[in-house]
């Protein structure tokens, strides 16, 4: 009896361990509101509609909300000596109509925000392989942007080829990414996205084929206590032209004052253009990108006021192109899992009457779980 005794309490402490050094978490978030869209004069909002009539749609959080839906599972092991493995696999959820997964440069995803596995160490730093997102995108979120890329989101398009910042997509598939350790602060990421040789043919006539090319990154970024910054510089290689193009670079900082956290970022893109769109790259095109943002939390409340522009050098003798958006947002936390929100967004500069999206009224619910 004492033997069994025994040897359920060692079993026991066995099990205890090994869940303690390996866990996978199921996590998600859905999001929804509802906006008025407001387009400009010469333009519809919505496919087939009237031009400069506004429209209103319930959107995912995707679209001028809080966050994305998504549900993910995450998990980690501890291999011993401070080096464990982890992992991350995430799909987006359109919640206004109930799809899932979505669409990337190869093809259809299913888990299509984020699918890599990992191996590092605080003293090593870390190696991440498969989808990912971005360097821009990540600082975007914890460096240059109030809204984290959401409701008043920095990277956007204002009408075709008229980018505000540039993020190279949000994600980037086939990477391998290194992030150092932090060190006085500092941390570093290397990414590199490889194209394997992937084709795409548009639906010009005649078509054109195109060949993508590998994405280059760097990243460097900095952190004590209530000042963040960081830089970064990223690339297409290869693909399109001989050469790298589209060659961005973003510097930015924040800093929470306690009452508020101010936030302020400039980005330099040159030989502007995306990837697989050999009929829209201009070489010599420039694009200037600055934003400032301000965040002030009220008890339940937070709320952001934003400001983002800028400006494309265009060549051949063509006028340089102005855009400017701008907006307000305020979210009210029921709990800490569940927060309703409100914004207005604007944008207003050259030909703004071609804006599909030149003002906004959202509405929003958003729950974690």
């Amino acid at each position: 009896m004492k033997k069994s005794l025994i040897a359920l309490a060692v079993l026991g402490a066995f099990s205890t361990i090994a869940a303690a050094q390996s866990s996978v978490t199921l996590y998600g978030r859905i999001d929804e509101n509802v906006t008025y869209q407001d387009p400009g004069k010469s333009v519809s909002g919505s496919s087939g509609g009237r031009l400069g009539k506004g429209v209103v749609k319930l959107n995912d959080g995707v679209v001028n909300g809080f966050g994305g839906s998504r549900w993910g599972l995450r998990g980690s092991e501890d291999l011993g000596d401070g080096l464990r493995a982890y992992f991350v696999l995430e799909s987006s959820i359109s919640a206004d109509t109930g799809a899932g997964g979505g669409a990337t440069v190869s093809g259809s995803g299913f888990f299509n925000r984020q699918s890599y596995i990992a191996i590092g160490s605080k003293t090593l730093g870390d190696i991440r392989l498969g989808r990912q997102e971005t360097i821009t995108r990540e600082l975007d979120i914890r460096v240059f942007d109030a809204s984290g890329e959401n409701e008043m989101n920095i990277v956007e398009a204002v009408a075709t080829n008229r980018p505000l910042f540039q993020n190279f997509g949000t994600r980037i598939d086939n990477a391998a990414s290194y992030r150092s350790p932090i060190i006085g602060g500092f941390q570093g990421i290397a990414t590199i996205g490889l194209s394997e040789d992937l084709k795409s043919t548009s639906t010009a006539t005649p078509p054109v084929t195109s060949k993508a090319a590998e994405y280059h990154g760097l990243g460097l970024i900095f952190g004590q206590g209530p000042f963040n910054a960081a830089v970064s510089y990223e690339e297409y290689a290869g693909g399109v032209v001989s050469g790298s193009y589209n060659k961005v670079a973003t510097v930015g900082a924040n800093y929470d004052f306690g009452l508020a956290t101010v936030y302020a970022a400039y980005q330099n893109t040159s030989d502007f253009g995306p990837q697989l769109a050999a009929t829209t790259f201009a070489k010599g095109t420039d694009v200037d990108a600055y934003n400032v943002g301000v965040k002030v939390p009220y008890g339940n409340f937070t709320f952001k006021a934003q400001f983002t522009g800028s400006t494309i050098d265009r060549t051949a003798g063509l006028k340089d192109l102005d855009q400017y958006k701008y907006g307000l947002s305020a979210a009210y936390a029921l709990s800490k899992r569940t927060t309703a929100y409100a914004a207005v967004t604007a944008r207003s500069g050259d030909s703004s009457s071609t804006f599909a999206r030149k003002n906004e009224y959202v509405i929003g619910l958003g729950h974690n779980f």
